[in-house]
């Protein structure tokens, strides 16, 4: 099986949105969030690039000597851009426009449980499923989450007996090629793509406060959660 090498891209704006404006640089698992992340791409050998889109002086002054991080500055998200970590596409125009390569992922870097052997697994069934052409389905991959819920409808005023399986792009993690995003007009997600499901715990965004103290108290008692931390 062929292995494609990746380009990471992330953006890391100094002020994150109105609500939690220092998220990225709020401390969890002994880092700081943003760093957390970079670390984790720079342990993957498939990616061989992270460019990090900041207008932070602190990003830029730490990973200035990174053999793997390029940071530059080159795309102003709009506010709901920031305030959501969209990863749009607009800004992934934008991002390819100032990088070479041909497969990229693009994640979002306030996700502090989303583990390399879960990013490692991503990759690998891109390489699987997109890259190679004997197995060649898809043409691009997004992470989802999963609900299992009981739906009131209020048309009827009825609660469902079942509990059906609903499934929610989460924002974690899209991977693509540029010739796919190019020829679907500029989109990150192809016209079929493969949807990855993401465990709930990784799924947890530091997007507030409340998350945030959540996320801290995850990290002081990982024994509590074995499936998810010793494996």
């Amino acid at each position: 099986m062929n292995n494609a090498p990746l380009t990471a891209l992330l953006n890391i704006p100094e002020e994150a949105g109105y609500f939690f404006p220092n998220r990225h640089f709020e401390r969890i698992c002994d880092n700081e969030l943003y760093s957390l992340m970079i670390e984790k791409l720079e342990e993957i050998p498939q990616i061989d690039k992270i460019i990090v889109n900041t207008d932070s002086g602190r990003i830029r002054g730490n990973f200035f000597r990174s053999g793997k991080v390029r940071v530059i500055n080159v795309y102003k998200a709009e506010a709901p851009e920031i305030e959501m970590e969209l990863t749009s596409d607009k800004m992934t125009t934008v991002l390819l426009e100032h990088t070479q390569g041909e497969h990229f992922l693009q994640l979002g870097p306030i996700f502090p449980f989303l583990r390399p052997q879960t990013i490692q697994s991503v990759i690998d069934t891109y390489n699987k499923y997109v890259i190679n052409q004997e197995d060649f389905i898809n043409d691009s991959i997004f992470t989802i989450k999963s609900l299992n819920r009981r739906y009131y409808n209020s048309d009827i005023n009825l609660i469902g007996e079942d509990r059906p399986n609903t499934f929610v792009e989460d924002g974690i993690m899209h991977i693509f090629n540029r010739s796919t995003f190019v020829n679907g007009g500029n989109r990150k997600v192809g016209k079929n793509p493969f949807a990855y499901i993401i465990e709930e715990i990784e799924n947890l965004a530091i997007d507030s406060e409340e998350n945030y103290r959540l996320a801290v108290l995850i990290d002081k008692n990982r024994h509590q959660f074995p499936r998810i931390f010793n494996r």
